[in-house]
């Protein structure tokens, strides 16, 4: 085990670690951003939905920033995906809202606590994180 490389080489670990979670923080906080109604008092108040619905949405810019990190040539490349990454689940939440349930308000749904909503918007928004973190190649 050759420890000076590891020791050359930490600082580039913390780079990229205090990175990606600025770059988490801000896609957490573009989340919070495009959502009609306070994520943190409804969660406060126990509803389940919007806390699965905010865990998708974060467990797939997770998955990407991962990927993201594995693959990336430095930290403007890592940054490009960071922001495809939201930017594609904001279009997919907004087809899904407008487009494919247009007789159902999704957002008030989840509002509501309905579970079954939060649970799909969430785990939608992961599966599409894992596909666009697949499509990453260089």
């Amino acid at each position: 085990m050759n420890l000076t490389y590891y020791l050359q080489t930490f600082d580039h670990f913390l780079i990229y670690l205090g990175t990606s979670l600025v770059l988490f923080l801000i896609g957490t906080y573009i989340f919070k951003l495009i959502t009609p109604y306070s994520e943190r008092a409804l969660i406060k108040n126990g509803n389940v939905a919007v806390s699965l619905k905010l865990l998708g949405k974060m467990g797939g810019l997770v998955v990407v920033l991962q990927s993201a990190i594995r693959s990336s040539i430095n930290l403007v490349d890592l940054a490009i995906w960071a922001f495809v990454a939201i930017i594609i689940q904001i279009v997919l939440h907004l087809v899904i809202e407008y487009v494919l349930t247009r007789n159902t308000n999704l957002a008030k749904e989840v509002e509501k606590g309905n579970v079954a909503v939060g649970l799909l918007l969430g785990g939608v928004s992961i599966l599409v994180g894992l596909i666009v973190a697949a499509s990453i190649s260089f």
